[in-house]
């Protein structure tokens, strides 16, 4: 199993040489919000002093790691070693800083049971893996520094019918479901990027006795999805083969009514209001207290 910790910053560093002190600049290699995150990684990780550290040239410290940034969170993944790999590979941080660019960008934080539709292998092979679910990492507990409390959330990777469940009833559930089979998880939610049957392929009976029965108990947590939509005059002739235009039923497209077209003029309206606040409210304490944190320009 690899574990790679979030990127952002470089490894520890011996003590510099008797001499003349160093340079104001040499602290700030070690941000003092890294101090409880590191040595909550080696109580987990003993024999680990100074693992791997995968560094981006944009950082995105959720918990802010030289003044708070308001997300109070990090990111982990646990990876099933390869067969004959000898060092963990760096895609997974790549991951990591994809979802933390979008948290940056969005203000909107992650949740333990929130999913996130990737729509695509997660290491950009042909695995069946494809999605993630969110959850409290079952090792690495909350931790305080000096800007506040951090807490870990933890990747898992799933199938396209695993985040479907998961829609239709919650994360949590299906979580609690990969933790039940040892070759989609286990206890440690294990991701398995070569895993090529679902946990209801595995066992057909999870399905029908608990998701379907948790649907029907608990019904769906769902609150909202996101979706992007377009729309192109059919009335005009395409102006070449590419042109979305060209592929219609039949030789003339279907012509709106003008009750059609105000409802959907009237759908889309209603839409735009609704959207026009974030789903999740912005944490922006900083901006509050004056401060400011590393975010991309």
């Amino acid at each position: 199993m690899a574990e790679l910790r979030p990127s952002g910053a470089p490894g520890p560093t011996a003590p510099p040489a008797p001499g003349p002190a160093a340079p104001p600049a040499f602290a700030s290699l070690f941000p003092p919000g890294l101090h409880a995150i590191y040595g909550e990684c080696r109580r987990l990780y003993p024999d680990q002093p100074n693992p791997l550290q995968v560094t981006a040239i944009v950082k995105y410290w959720f918990t802010g790691t030289d003044g708070p940034s308001g997300f109070g969170f990090e990111l982990t993944f646990r990876l099933k070693r390869e067969t004959g790999e000898s060092a963990p590979p760096t895609w997974p941080a790549e991951l990591m800083q994809g979802l933390a660019r979008y948290v940056f960008q969005s203000e909107n934080t992650f949740c333990s049971g929130d999913h996130v539709s990737w729509h695509s292998p997660l290491d950009n092979s042909e695995s069946r893996i494809q999605h993630m679910l969110l959850t409290e990492d079952p090792q690495m507990q909350p931790v305080q520094t000096p800007f506040g409390v951090v807490t870990f959330l933890q990747i898992v990777g799933v199938c396209t019918e695993e985040l479907h469940s998961a829609q239709q009833w919650n994360g949590q559930g299906i979580l609690e479901l990969l933790r039940t089979v040892p070759v989609a998880g286990g206890p440690w939610l294990i991701t398995d990027m070569r895993r090529g049957e679902t946990i209801f392929e595995i066992d057909p009976h999870l399905q029908q006795e608990r998701v379907d029965k948790g649907i029907e108990t608990d019904g769906s947590n769902l609150s909202g999805v996101s979706a992007k939509c377009a729309w192109d005059d059919l009335s005009r002739p395409p102006e070449d083969d590419e042109d979305s235009r060209s592929i219609c039923i039949g030789t003339q497209p279907r012509r709106l009514s003008g009750k059609d077209t105000e409802q959907i003029r009237e759908t889309l309206r209603r839409g735009l209001e609704i959207n026009s606040k974030p789903v999740l409210p912005p944490i922006n304490p900083q901006r509050q207290n004056g401060l400011t944190h590393d975010r991309a320009p």
